[in-house]
């Protein structure tokens, strides 16, 4: 656990050397997820407004939907298809649309009062205009409870996550890197099936570092 908080804070310290003078984007998100009842299958889907600045001009409108099969209690494996819309800062917005495949391995641990999370994901891109692209991302989040009520089933959390982004296809000749995401932020969930979470990410790309509030909604239905 030492070696891994460590890690967080090596990564913290590296994205904030590469800061600029950008301004703080904003990120909107929403998690579903749809479970079967008593099956090893489940729908997830997400909505995500991405601006450039806090509360204006567009970055990205991503929208992303899996089928993932539990293999075991805690390893499951998913599969789904991405469409994202991408335009420049300021103007001009210079929009290009990207279709994207994926793949997911997610897993996680109980370590004492901890959740250690993982996740491995494969992407193929298809990009406007742009030859394939193909890259494989690994996150590594941790879940810390604050506060918790069993009975009417709420918790307030920590919440943190790191996660590095490397190119498979052509381009890694020149430079694998891509890019990496850190984030810190806390959560509220008012049930098992509603929660909330804020907090701050930085995108350390290979020349600057974008600075990114983050809010997003999660909701579980049974079908």
């Amino acid at each position: 656990m030492k070696k891994q908080l460590s890690l967080f804070l090596t990564l913290l310290s590296s994205s904030l050397l590469f800061s600029n003078n950008d301004p703080i984007g904003g990120w909107y998100m929403y998690f579903g997820n749809a479970r079967f009842n008593e099956s090893k299958w489940q729908l997830s889907y997400d909505l995500q407004y991405r601006n450039h600045e806090m509360l204006s001009d567009l970055n990205q409108f991503v929208t992303r939907a899996s089928v993932q099969y539990r293999v075991l209690d805690q390893l499951t494996f998913a599969a789904g298809y991405a469409y994202i819309h991408t335009e420049q800062i300021d103007e001009p917005d210079m929009p290009f649309h990207e279709h994207r495949v994926f793949q997911d391995v997610l897993t996680q641990q109980k370590m004492e009062i901890l959740t250690l999370k993982h996740r491995f994901r494969l992407e193929e891109r298809f990009i406007e205009n742009q030859d394939f692209r193909s890259r494989i991302r690994y996150q590594l989040g941790i879940d810390v409870p604050i506060y918790k009520s069993k009975e009417h089933n709420r918790q307030i959390f920590a919440t943190a996550y790191n996660e590095i982004f490397m190119k498979l296809d052509e381009t890694r000749k020149t430079n694998a890197f891509d890019r990496n995401r850190l984030y810190l932020g806390a959560g509220y969930k008012f049930n098992k099936d509603l929660g909330v979470q804020f907090g701050w990410m930085n995108q350390m790309l290979q020349k600057k570092s974008n600075q990114q509030f983050m809010f997003s909604l999660h909701h579980n239905i049974g079908i």
